[in-house]
């Protein structure tokens, strides 16, 4: 079978080229399509931690959409297994999963091997879009809808618990949130316990060959308990009771309670506790944070005995919490120092030496954040502004360009097709009727509706930064701008148009200021940027 790097749509071996955008077929499964003589695989869903996730029709039922996993062939033969030790994995998981029959967890209805040697298991196909892709979005959400949600995804996984299955990597990016066709949140589903480990009586690790060594560490570092990271140590249902609680970590602070590294997480989950939410969120009752507090703590025994005992607790916290906001929402970014946010291409801010940046005048609805750093890769997003919110809270996800070439982490997730794009910092334009600043490649001004544009500062280049005078893109290790003659460093950064410049000690003809607000603009604009006001 092929599969189209761009669209992802499967097609026979007999396919070279796909027909929707003429990209050359790579092969990525023996055999056809048609798996086991009865699932079509039409195209690919995302990459799990074991294989490959298809959309396929099932030919037995028309019109029944399912969801096939299959497992990656280098998995099968990998060095740090024991022989035969993914295919018993697989099997152990399948008849894992099969036996949990939970509304909110996603079904599994077949499993097996073709004969082209492909293992593969059949799901139920949840049509809706994953918690990390609304948590994404939103950012933080309001703390009554948080907990509605991780009751659902609770009693998915207690009733794994009653199983004696752990989930071992729960994870925003294997939660499922179903499209009902009515407002709201829709039904949700814990999905992918294809890292699980059966710790009843009849499915054990005794069964395998494996030994602790070459099982290792199995899960995403950031959702992963303590216990976890070391392999040498058992873990039970509080690991899987950890990673709820950074799952309400995250949907309430906006971020997960360490980052970092493999090994930085290590260190800081076994010597440190996490940061207090309230040191994120102000608006989270103390009652709601000394639960999902409880449930993070670095020692099993200190936490829950119970999923179950944990979220009553959380509920009985937040039975009482209002949420009627006066004024306007406040939209938090978290991100980088000196970066730059933008909202619907205009500049809004730089991100100072507190790492985060408060935003008040943003209309509910949806809009398009991007923040951007010189040498690192712009994190740009669809975000949604709620009605009436308190506070939403935005981790800025940028990566270096060295990691170009290594894959989104699996909390972090990627969709398909798209590709990184580049942070070295997009030129400036101004709306010639109203004067209003926005990254370059916009379209229509946001203020007026103007379709014309003049170039303020161009983009920065590969190895080029702008002049701190005139902002004229030059050579990092030149020595003067070609354009004014500086011959100050270009490692000075200076934000033109939103702050007060600390080069006081440019010549005046270099740059004009607004009397009413004091941005600073180059010498050929005539009107302010920011409040409108003719510059003299």
């Amino acid at each position: 079978m092929r599969e189209c790097p761009k669209c992802e749509v499967c097609y026979p071996d007999e396919v070279p080229v796909c027909p929707a955008d003429e990209s050359a077929l790579r092969q990525t499964l023996p055999g056809t399509p048609l798996l086991a003589d009865r699932y079509l695989l039409k195209s690919r869903l995302g990459r799990g931690a074991m294989g490959q996730v298809y959309l396929a029709n099932d030919t037995k039922f028309e019109a029944r959409r399912v969801a096939v996993k299959t497992v990656r062939q280098d998995v099968l033969n990998s060095e740090d297994m024991a022989e035969g030790e993914a295919i018993a994995r697989f099997n152990r998981e399948a008849q894992a999963a099969a036996s949990i029959q939970h509304p909110n967890t996603v079904s599994v209805t077949d499993f097996g091997e073709t004969a082209d040697g492909v293992f593969y298991l059949v799901m139920e196909y949840v049509e809706g879009e994953t918690l990390h892709k609304l948590l994404r979005r939103e950012g933080t959400l309001p703390i009554k809808r948080a907990v509605s949600l991780l009751r659902q995804i609770s009693d998915g996984v207690e009733a794994a618990h009653s199983l004696g299955i752990l989930h071992r990597d729960l994870k925003p990016a294997n939660i499922f949130i179903m499209q009902t066709g009515r407002s709201g949140d829709g039904f949700v589903k814990v999905g992918d316990f294809g890292l699980a480990k059966i710790v009843s009586a009849t499915f054990t690790d005794s069964t395998s060959s494996a030994t602790p060594s070459s099982r290792g560490i199995i899960g995403t570092p950031e959702f992963m308990s303590p216990e976890q990271m070391q392999p040498e140590v058992g873990v039970d249902k509080r690991a899987d009771l950890y990673a709820l609680g950074t799952i309400a970590y995250l949907m309430l602070g906006g971020k997960t309670p360490f980052s970092g590294e493999m090994m930085q997480l290590v260190m800081q989950k076994i010597m440190h506790e996490p940061p207090l939410l309230s040191t994120i969120r102000t608006d989270v009752p103390s009652d709601v944070e000394r639960v999902i507090m409880r449930s993070l703590k670095t020692k099993a025994e200190d936490r829950p005995a119970s999923v179950s005992e944990w979220i009553d607790s959380l509920e009985s916290a937040a039975s009482d919490v209002s949420e009627n906001q006066r004024g306007g929402p406040k939209l938090i970014i978290l991100g980088p120092i000196n970066a730059e946010v933008y909202v619907d291409d205009e500049r809004r801010a730089s991100v100072g030496s507190s790492g985060r940046v408060v935003l008040t005048d943003i209309p509910p609805g949806r809009h398009i954040l991007r923040v951007s750093k010189a040498g690192e890769k712009d994190d740009e997003r669809v975000i949604e502004i709620r009605e009436g919110a308190n506070e939403q809270v935005i981790q800025a996800q940028l990566r270096h360009f060295s990691a170009e070439g290594s894959q989104p982490s699996p909390s972090q997730g990627s969709s398909a097709g798209s590709s990184p794009q580049s942070s070295l910092l997009p030129g400036i334009v101004g709306c010639n009727a109203c004067g209003a600043r926005y990254a370059e490649g916009v379209r229509f001004c946001g203020r007026c509706g103007g379709a014309s544009f003049t170039m303020i500062v161009p983009a920065e280049g590969p190895g080029m930064r702008p002049c701190p005078r005139c902002r004229t893109p030059r050579p990092i290790d030149s020595k003067f701008c070609g354009k004014c003659g500086y011959s100050g460093d270009t490692t000075a950064q200076r934000v033109v148009g939103f702050a007060t410049m600390p080069h006081s000690s440019l010549p005046p003809q270099a740059e004009r200021v607004c009397r009413r607000c004091g941005s600073v603009f180059p010498a050929h604009i005539k009107f302010c940027g920011r409040c409108g006001l003719t510059l003299g």
